[in-house]
């Protein structure tokens, strides 16, 4: 490890809005890379793979490894047996960590756990498949509670908002892996050592994932928080949040 502890950095509203790069995030990840800094992206996003995430920061300019991104589809699936049956109601991020540690996945039935993430596809049928499975007992997991997702265009409907529903149609409450949950700090500490600074867009999530790993936030306002709060450092962008820091090193 460099001297510096890592820094743990969203991706949507953070780094990037639908894929397009905020302005100076590039250049403000290069500025920490020329300094030593260890990085971490660490996303609530479960839909694309580790593949698709690498392909996207290296569009965007970035340059990073396998053992710099982290999802919630990562976290959510270590609280999965390996070799077990899930249900899973969610797209691509989702299904390969489960793969990865041998999870059958099924379209309904018995299982051991329904996992719930990001997806386009949802309907009344996943609805129902989802609910039935967990009200026969399979544990209920979401990779992130979400409701809202930052884009180009204004705020869409997130995770958190289609496993709401499938909380209301069994009458279960889902275990959250993704920030600011257990399973994903886990997952951190496992990868990094000292932590320097948390990057994110929301105090509801990156703020308490923050707090959950004791650690300094900075909450920037290029996603879905666009107040700023006088509990923490608050930022325009990414490229501010890097420039004050190196100062002060």
């Amino acid at each position: 490890m460099a001297s510096h502890g890592a820094w743990l950095i969203d991706l949507d509203g953070v780094v990037w809005l639908s894929g397009q790069p905020i302005d100076g995030s590039v250049a403000a990840i290069e500025q920490l890379r020329a300094n030593e800094v260890p990085l971490l992206f660490v996303t609530n996003n479960s839909a694309p793979t580790t593949e698709q995430l690498l392909h996207r920061l290296e569009r965007a300019g970035i340059s990073a490894g396998e053992h710099e991104v982290l999802t919630a589809a990562q976290a959510a699936a270590s609280l999965v047996p390996k070799d077990g049956v899930a249900v899973c109601i969610a797209d691509g991020g989702v299904r390969q960590a489960l793969e990865q540690r041998n999870v059958h996945i099924v379209n309904g039935g018995e299982a051991d756990a329904v996992v719930v993430g990001w997806t386009t596809t949802f309907s009344y049928d996943t609805l129902a498949t989802a609910a039935s499975a967990v009200r026969s007992g399979a544990t209920f997991i979401g990779t992130n509670a979400d409701p809202t997702h930052p884009t180009p265009t204004g705020l869409m409907p997130g995770t958190g908002a289609i496993i709401a529903a499938v909380e209301v149609a069994s009458g279960v409450p889902a275990i959250y892996a993704g920030k600011p949950g257990e399973a994903m700090a886990a997952l951190v500490r496992a990868r990094v050592g000292a932590i320097s600074m948390v990057v994110g867009d929301q105090v509801a999530t990156d703020g308490a994932f923050a707090h959950r790993l004791r650690v300094p936030f900075t909450l920037v306002l290029s996603g879905v928080d666009q107040r700023a709060h006088d509990e923490v450092l608050t930022t325009s962008c990414l490229a501010e949040a890097v420039s004050l820091w190196l100062e002060k090193q």
